[in-house]
């Protein structure tokens, strides 16, 4: 009978948060270890605080104690941002049932509690294993074998294991001994840059202290000022977490970076009193309370060698970030977790490793968490310099752009949490199984494409576009001669026999009236109905462009995007009414196809639009689009029609600048609505925004379908449809014998490639939809898109098409809600199901 193997063991060096996390995570992976640490007591008052993100509380709650962290905090809902004058920036509210809010989002608040209070949990936890931690064990000399390593304390004692694992922060010794070891191998110089990697820009003053007036449990605020800031933390009981940053003379290299005696910190400080945490709370406030206060550097370091051989850093020993984002420990945490996950799979394949079979697993393990670690440092790390504007872009941003970036800043967070890794040997919590933004690990792996895959399904859009330059730019060339006299004569003459004068300014504005007066002449014909034909054309062709407009803002506004995302339809809208909608239709649907695929409405809500917004754009498009619009074809004169076609044509700036004005004007007025929208469940808000982009799709297409058959009726009787739309297949070609001939035929060419593009866009999000899952009928969508045009026109049917797919989209988000698996995008459901 052969020998047992001995047991696999791992020799932790240091008792912190990331060597205790590990030692939990290789107690629940059955996998043997002893926890070495310098200080005599596990778990001392150095007055610093640790925040507990989603990715670090997923691991916790699995190895089950999150709810003992939860007794000990004040979950943060309210975070308010400050200029160095003390003026508001910005300031932003997450109740429990908020999109927004970490709990719906990930599953877990954010939290903040004492350093020392987290290791006690983490300590207690450990239960009978607690007697391999081990106190007053500085570990002086780290020697390895062949077999196994050797780590030898200051006091004599040694302890033999397979492994050696450095938690033992950023002044590591194991981290200086695997270097060590790397130069006796003959790899001095490949470590050589790790040993100048360390370096400190920034110092921290953090503290603790008790409950301070106009601090409330559960807010945050963060001031932003130049070289230095603020992180106030008030959590439970008032307690307040407080950190004071400020940018050193210069960038200090690993072994220049400087020390900071405790009787120098009253000095360091005197000068910042007086600025201010909140609108109306100094740091003097919370600094003169203190009960513990401590002055270090931030170092920053990101090490290219984490494991070698038998030697392993995890936490701060090898990748410390700064720690205004609050990812320093959680980093460590889900590196203890990943390192146990790789252990197990090593142990289970071979449960006796050899050296070589540990370093390959190691090293797998690193390439594997560096990447993501990577990400996160360099977010951290630039995040400190943004909170002390450090260069003017980061002041512009701070102090200008903050507001208008929340969302992005927001999801750019939350991408980054649901990618967290978690503990392989333990089931994962029902906590992050609620969460309305799935974690990685819990979607399935549906292959939406890669950019290559979207670029070639983007090509019917990029020969529409191709198609549509080579036929409307001809025939604007051929047009140009028509065009000079009338400026040169100063006046055009309506087939009425009225006379306008094309030198009156419409703008007031010279630089609006040069750009806009020839775009404007283009128009004449139809609008003062000297080409009759053509004035059919043109009323269903300006309607539909209201609306298909109204899809790309309505697109732009939804929760998942920042109010830049509106920048996109604007400058298409711009750019579509000096060169043509043909023209740019095609490029917006590309862009817009391109860089937003459905995975990126991870969340319940995300894919929704804010019912406020959708209600403002309406009124916004009824002032500023259809009036005009209409107007352009009734007003009693052709001068007036002219002027309301001036105003027409900035409607794809004045809508979006209207809509914000009433939405901020609402938001300022109705404080009580507000409070009623905050209390409204996720999916009760839901289904409110639902009903609002019904009226909108519904009321959108009634008036372009209304349209439509008002322009059927009007047909005189020797007149085909085909005579009024189509230009022809060599439209482009033949000669242009007047200016309204020439622009009749422009014109078709251009509602012809808007529509044709907009329902190219339309397939593809469809697909798109199918692909991920969503099952529907191709008949029944084509038949309804083929139906509708040609009883109520292609601008109906394209915002009737548009509106069947928001409601696929809904009905998914919230079968899969109600069902406990909410947002996965790419989903796997049918619609018939629901």
């Amino acid at each position: 009978m052969s020998a047992k193997s001995p047991k696999f063991r791992v020799v932790i060096v240091g008792g912190s948060v990331a060597g205790l996390t590990l030692a939990h995570c290789l107690w629940k992976s059955n996998i043997d270890f002893v926890v070495l640490e310098a200080y005599r007591e596990i778990a001392p008052q150095v007055g610093a605080s640790i925040g507990i993100l989603a990715n670090g509380a997923r691991i916790l709650d699995q190895l089950g104690m999150f709810d003992d962290v939860l007794d000990a905090v004040e979950p943060l809902q309210h975070s308010s941002f400050w200029a160095d004058s003390g003026k508001l920036i910005m300031s932003s509210t997450a109740p429990k049932r908020d999109l927004t809010n970490s709990i719906f989002r990930h599953g877990y608040p954010i939290n903040f509690l004492d350093r020392q209070t987290l290791l006690g949990i983490l300590y207690a936890h450990l239960g009978e294993c607690r007697e391999k931690v081990l106190v007053n064990k500085k570990v002086a000399q780290i020697t390895h074998h062949s077999t196994h390593i050797v780590a030898e304390c200051e006091d004599g004692s040694s302890y033999q294991g397979d492994l050696v694992v450095g938690a033992d922060g950023v002044r590591s010794s194991v981290r200086q001994q695997m270097w060590k070891y790397m130069v006796s191998q003959g790899l001095s110089k490949d470590i050589e840059p790790d040993m100048r990697t360390m370096i400190s820009e920034y110092d921290c003053v953090f503290g603790i202290s008790p409950e301070t007036p106009g601090l409330i449990p559960g807010h945050t605020h963060r001031t932003f000022g130049e070289g230095y800031s603020f992180l106030t933390i008030s959590s439970k009981n008032g307690r307040v977490y407080w950190f004071f940053f400020t940018k050193m003379d210069r960038k200090y290299a690993s072994d220049k970076i400087p020390r900071f005696r405790p009787e120098d910190v009253d000095e360091h400080v005197a000068a910042w009193l007086h600025k201010p945490l909140t609108g109306d709370v100094p740091f003097r406030a919370v600094y003169e309370r203190a009960f513990v206060k401590t002055h270090l550097p931030l170092e920053e370091a990101n090490y290219r060698y984490w494991t070698k051989d038998r030697f392993v850093c995890i936490g701060d020993s090898i990748h410390k970030m700064t720690p205004n984002a609050g990812q320093g420990g959680n980093s460590a945490i889900e590196s203890a977790a990943t390192l146990a996950n790789s252990l197990s799979k090593l142990l289970q394949g071979i449960p006796s490793p050899h050296t070589h079979h540990v370093a390959k697993f190691l090293q797998s393990w690193q390439n594997e968490r560096r990447p993501r670690v990577t990400e996160i440092s360099n977010s951290a790390n630039d995040l400190t310099r943004l909170e002390a504007c450090a260069t003017l872009k980061h002041k512009v941003i701070g102090n200008y752009l903050l507001p208008y970036l929340k969302n992005v800043l927001l999801d750019k967070s939350s991408a980054s949490i649901v990618g967290a890794a978690n503990l392989d040997s333990v089931p994962l919590p029902p906590r992050s199984l609620r969460a309305t933004m799935p974690y990685t690990d819990q979607t399935e792996a549906v292959d939406e494409g890669s950019i290559w895959n979207r670029l070639f399904l983007c090509m019917p859009l990029v020969v529409c576009y191709i198609t549509a330059l080579a036929t409307m730019t001809p025939l604007i060339v051929k047009l140009r001669p028509f065009m000079i006299p009338f400026f040169v004569k100063g006046f055009w003459t309506a087939g009425s026999g009225e006379t306008i004068d094309l030198q009156k300014s419409l703008y007031h504005l010279p630089f609006l009236d040069r750009l806009f007066k020839p775009l404007i002449l283009c128009f004449l014909p139809s609008i003062s109905g000297t080409d009759p034909v053509s004035a059919i054309q043109m009323r269903s062709f300006i309607t539909d462009t209201n609306a298909v407009f109204a899809i790309w803002l309505l697109e732009s506004c939804r929760s998942y995007h920042s109010s830049t995302e509106l920048l996109l339809p604007i400058l298409a809208g711009i750019f579509f009414q000096l060169k043509g909608i043909g023209l740019w239709a095609p490029v917006y649907y590309a862009l817009e196809y391109l860089r937003i695929p459905l995975r990126k409405f991870r969340s319940q809500g995300s894919h929704s639009v804010d019912s406020g917004t959708t209600i403002s754009l309406l009124l916004s498009l009824l002032v500023c689009a259809y009036v005009p619009t209409y107007m352009n074809f009734t007003a009693s004169t052709v001068e007036s029609r002219r002027s309301w076609n001036a105003a027409w044509q900035l409607f794809p700036v004045l809508v979006p600048a209207l809509a914000g004005l009433i939405t901020r004007l609402s938001k300022a007025i109705s404080c009580r609505g507000q409070r009623e929208n905050l209390s409204l469940s996720a999916q009760e808000r839901s289904e409110r925004d639902i009903f609002w982009k019904r009226v909108a799709y519904v009321s959108l297409a009634a008036i372009s379908g209304l349209t439509w058959v008002h322009m059927l009726r009007g047909v005189p009787t020797k007149v085909s449809l085909r005579t009024i739309f189509w230009p022809g297949l060599d439209g482009h070609a033949r000669p242009v014998t007047s200016f309204v001939e020439g622009i009749a035929r422009f014109l078709q060419y251009d509602q012809m490639f808007s529509m044709a593009s907009s329902f190219i866009w339309l397939v593809l999000r469809y697909y798109e939809l199918n692909q991920a899952g969503v099952s529907f009928s191709w008949i029944g969508i084509t038949s309804m898109l083929v139906g509708a045009a040609a009883i109520f026109g292609p601008g109906a049917a394209f915002i009737l098409g548009w509106g069947w797919k928001e409601e696929l989209i809904h009905c998914f988000v919230s079968s899969s809600y109600i069902n406990g698996v909410v947002g996965r995008l790419p989903w796997k459901h049918s619609v018939r199901d629901t």
